[in-house]
C-alpha cells in the first residue's frame, strides 16, 4: 500500500500543475456601430450596462496604432492621444467621414469601454480619446497601447454573457 501512495500524490501533483501561465492577452479594436442585427454584427454592453450594436469586424486595431500618449482636456480630465499607421490614418479619414455625426465603439479587452462621437473627419491620423474613469485607467491605455503595437492581433474571446 505505502508504494502506491507516492504514485498518487506524484499523478495528483501533475493533473493540478498546468503549463506556464500565459500572460494575459489585451486587445484594443475601433468598431463602427451597427443599427440592425445581422451575421456580421454583435451585442456588447457599453459602460453603462446599455446593449449597442456593433460592426463584428474591427476598422481598427492594435495592429495600427503608431503610438499612444497620455494627455489631459480642459478641467484636467485625462485623456489619451493615439497616433495611427499611415496606413491606418487613410483609413481612419474613410471612417469618421463616414460616420460622422455618429459613435464608434472603442472596444478594449473585449469590453466596449469608450464610444467617442465622430465630431469631424479626422484626416490627420491622430484621435483623443476621453472618458476614462481615472487617470490610472487612462495611463493603463497608454502603457497597453504601446506594448500591443507590435504583437499580432488575437482573436477574441466569444462569452456565453453577451446581452
Amino acid at each position: 500500500m505505502k508504494p502506491s501512495i507516492p504514485l498518487l500524490l506524484a499523478a495528483l501533483l501533475s493533473a493540478c500543475a498546468g503549463g506556464p501561465v500565459a500572460p494575459p492577452q489585451h486587445s484594443f479594436d475601433v468598431h463602427a456601430l451597427a443599427e440592425r442585427p445581422s451575421a456580421s454584427t454583435r451585442t456588447l454592453a457599453d459602460p453603462q450596462g446599455q446593449a449597442v450594436l456593433v460592426a463584428t469586424r474591427p476598422e481598427l486595431t492594435q495592429r495600427d496604432v503608431q503610438r499612444a500618449e497620455l494627455a489631459s482636456v480642459a478641467g484636467g480630465e485625462p485623456a489619451v492621444q493615439v497616433q495611427f499607421s499611415p496606413d491606418a490614418s487613410q483609413r481612419l479619414a474613410r471612417l469618421t467621414r463616414a460616420e460622422q455625426g455618429k459613435a464608434l465603439a472603442v472596444v478594449i479587452d473585449g469590453q466596449l469601454k469608450l464610444m467617442p462621437k465622430v465630431d469631424r473627419p479626422v484626416d490627420d491620423g491622430r484621435v483623443l480619446l476621453t472618458g476614462f474613469a481615472s487617470r490610472q485607467e487612462a495611463e493603463t491605455l497608454v502603457r497597453q497601447l504601446n506594448a500591443l503595437r507590435n504583437k499580432p492581433v488575437q482573436p477574441e474571446q466569444k462569452s456565453g454573457g453577451q446581452p
